[in-house]
């Protein structure tokens, strides 16, 4: 086995990448080379050190756990297993990697290995691939600054999994598996590519704890400390490994529901509890209308008005379908004319406020002028007859017209049409001539 000690991504030769396959270790039948076609392959260890490297990884996680099928555990006994006899190869130049290459391990997705030097090209050229289509889509004459932030926010993926990485991530330095250790010595006594310390690093869900293995290629397995926990309906506690304490008692949840006056009747489930399915005669807001629905949809309004009867006993109110107090009288307290301008105290809420004689002075619906008519009850006239002078659509004529009337003349357009052979000849046109008839038969 090769002791020479791994450089640096920069510094080593890239006739690395183009090493002989010839000598290469014959794959183990049992184990699938599927498992591996993205991974890195290791020196195989010194005979008699396999069995002992693998007890050392896994001697403190089995120590709390005990035995364990956990799918992440199998990963890394897998990547192991192929690391030993050379059944893992770089995905982007389909050399195996040996233990004095330096390596680079997806740690979002699939948790591949790859040549350090093979991943920075890759890297580099997927982002700026990226970085082209963005700005091609944008002139950097027009959008310098979105242009810019397109080339910035680029990003690279995985060549296995696809799993995408910011342009910030570029790997730029060789490091154990773990994160701690840069530039790991090829030891033959130790897990190559590792630094042969406790992982630490934090476990999956963020429960607090950290893995307890030896620095290892793969996904951390569960957290195996046992913790109490309860189920989720928290009717059962148990003591369980921290990474399983979520876990289903098989009981009815009972757990009230959002209507108050009904418990879920499903099994012991995470998450929140179902709309209420629960049946009933129910009445409407305002208790005029009772219908059969279900409890979960028994808040409804229906399409009358309140009519409830108003704190001054006087009135009802003309609200719709609602819940909760009516208010006050809306008659009650100040008053004034139906114009605003005089205010009368003291008078009742079902008195009838006399008008003032003033000139209205309400604003129109044209909202240019103001009502001309005397203090009155009621609305305002809708149409405004109030005459003005207007411009028609085409700017050819002004007159004086009342407020509510549309001015036309009787000017034809001489503007050419789309087709470029026709005149418009609409009468009165805005400018906005609409296409030409006889385009689409020509």
């Amino acid at each position: 086995m090769e002791t020479t000690k791994s450089t640096t991504p920069m510094a080593w030769s890239t006739n690395s990448l183009t090493k002989s396959r010839i000598n290469q270790p014959t794959i183990d039948p049992q184990i699938p080379t599927h498992e591996y076609d993205s991974d890195t392959s290791l020196e195989e260890d010194p005979k008699g050190n396999d069995q002992t490297l693998e007890e050392s990884i896994f001697s403190e996680y089995l120590s709390i756990h005990g035995k364990s099928s956990d799918v992440s555990l199998s990963k890394i006994k897998n990547l192991l297993a192929a690391s030993k006899i050379g059944a893992i190869s770089c995905l982007i130049c389909l050399e195996k990697v040996r233990s004095i290459d330096p390596i680079w391990d997806c740690k979002v997705g699939c948790h591949a290995i790859l040549h350090m030097i093979c991943i920075q090209e890759w890297a580099r050229q997927a982002s700026n691939s990226a970085a082209e289509r963005s700005m091609a889509r944008l002139s950097r004459d027009q959008f310098p600054l979105a242009a810019s932030a397109a080339l910035e926010n680029s990003s690279w993926h995985c060549p296995k999994c696809r799993v995408d990485y910011p342009q910030s991530q570029i790997p730029r330095q060789y490091k154990c598996f773990c994160g701690k250790l840069q530039d790991p010595p090829n030891d033959p006594w130790i897990t190559p590519h590792t630094c042969g310390e406790i992982c630490g690093k934090p476990l999956q869900r963020n429960c607090g704890h950290e893995c307890v293995l030896l620095c290892h290629p793969g996904p951390c397995p569960p957290c195996p400390k046992l913790v109490k926990s309860r189920c989720f309906c928290g009717a059962v506690s148990d003591v369980r490994r921290c990474g399983s304490k979520d876990f289903s008692c098989n009981r009815s949840c009972s757990r009230p529901l959002a209507c108050g006056l009904h418990r879920c009747e499903d099994k012991c489930h995470d998450g929140p509890c179902p709309p209420c399915q629960k049946t009933g005669i129910y009445s409407c807001l305002c208790g005029k209308v009772e219908k059969e629905c279900l409890c979960s949809q028994s808040e409804f309004r229906c399409v009358n008005a309140c009519e409830r009867e108003l704190s001054c006993r006087k009135h009802k109110c003309m609200k719709g379908c609602h819940s909760g107090p009516c208010g006050e009288c809306a008659l009650q307290g100040r008053r004034t004319c139906p114009c605003g301008k005089v205010e009368y105290n003291g008078l009742s809420c079902d008195a009838a406020v006399p008008t003032c004689g003033s000139t209205c002075e309400k604003m129109l619906l044209c909202s240019l002028h103001r009502c001309p008519e005397r203090c009155h009850s009621g609305p305002c006239v809708e149409t405004c007859r109030i005459v003005t002078m207007k411009s028609c659509r085409c700017g050819s004529l002004k007159k004086q017209v009342p407020c509510y009337q549309d001015l036309v003349c009787e000017r034809k357009c001489q503007r050419v049409r789309d087709c470029g052979r026709h005149a418009c000849k609409r009468r009165c046109c805005d400018g906005d001539c609409p296409p030409c008839p006889e385009k689409a038969s020509m």
